[in-house]
């Protein structure tokens, strides 16, 4: 497959605002490329509206101004509230395609990747701190092994890992890296001390059968365990192959197995706890003092910045 790769150099929105700020959702996301080259099969990113703006599998869009924008954007935004600077990048995309990553780097001599976390690394130093949640299931990410290591007070590495079976990875995601180069990254990652967390989702299977990814990945040194079962698609018939779209499928989640990925902390009788924090509404205009329960996200284990209700 050759695929197509555009070079965009015309600045838009890098930080991307939330209209939606829950237990399990980050004030803002970042993504440093449209569309993706992998072609997983369960990939939301083949419905309306992604589908209008890359060919999935084919096609994909690399933001060369957005570090540039980024610092712009970082710059304007350093008096934000503490527990609103938490960033998820690339959850609708993939950062570490192998196609893109040297076309970039032979034709231009860059790596918008590195750029990109070089921005928040200033900003962090310079006391404009953010939270980044980076997500990815490429094993390219090990080039950048060195800047990740370096942020770990500031980062957790979000892997994605659906299946420890070769064969069900192969017909699930397409062109993603192999599980064993997956579980490899879980291991030489969280040795350099980066807090990795396993995104078990979109995951086919009971709670024993996700159980048991989650004590693989753990005894290789991952700290926090994310699910949700698989959604959009049906279940038996992706598993040969076959795209049937299943609508209004109710997400399944095993909350109850989740490790240091947003469940509500509880004091020793049980019980959860709240405080009053202030919440941008839909659009951003206006902030009210909303209630929110005390969640663990790991904060703790990076840095001890004042998350608020995360911690």
């Amino acid at each position: 497959m050759t695929p197509t790769i555009h070079l965009q150099t015309k600045p838009e929105i890098a930080l991307k605002k939330q209209k939606k700020i829950g237990i399990n959702d980050f004030p803002f996301t970042l993504n440093t490329t449209i569309g993706c080259l992998f072609g997983c099969r369960y990939c939301y990113l083949q419905n309306a509206p992604y589908k209008w703006k890359t060919v999935f599998g084919k096609e994909v869009k690399v933001k060369l101004w957005l570090p540039n924008k980024l610092d712009r954007e970082m710059d304007s935004r350093k008096n934000l509230q503490q527990h609103l600077k938490r960033v998820q990048i690339n959850l609708a995309t993939e950062g570490y395609l192998p196609q893109v990553m040297h076309k970039v780097q032979n034709q231009l001599g860059r790596d918008i990747m590195a750029e990109t976390l070089e921005v928040f690394r200033k900003h962090w130093l310079n006391g404009n701190k953010w939270m980044l949640h980076l997500v990815t299931k490429s094993h390219m990410i090990k080039k950048h092994l060195p800047i990740i290591s370096s942020m770990k007070d500031q980062i957790q590495l979000e892997l994605t890992i659906t299946t420890l079976n070769e064969s069900r990875a192969r017909i699930l995601e397409g062109y993603a890296s192999s599980v064993q180069k997956r579980l490899d990254i879980i291991k030489e990652f969280a040795a350099a001390g980066v807090f990795v967390r396993v995104m078990c989702m979109p995951f086919i299977g009971n709670k024993a059968d996700a159980q048991i990814v989650r004590d693989k990945c753990f005894n290789l040194g991952a700290k926090a365990f994310k699910h949700k079962a698989m959604n959009y698609w049906d279940e038996s018939e992706i598993l040969k192959g076959n795209l049937v779209a299943k609508g209004g499928k109710k997400d399944t989640i095993f909350e109850d197995i989740y490790v240091k990925s947003g469940e509500p902390v509880l004091d020793s009788d049980g019980n959860t706890s709240s405080v009053s924090v202030s919440m941008p509404d839909k659009l951003w205009q206006n902030y009210s003092n909303t209630s929110m329960v005390i969640v663990d996200s790991g904060y703790a284990d990076c840095n001890n910045v004042n998350w608020s209700h995360v911690k």
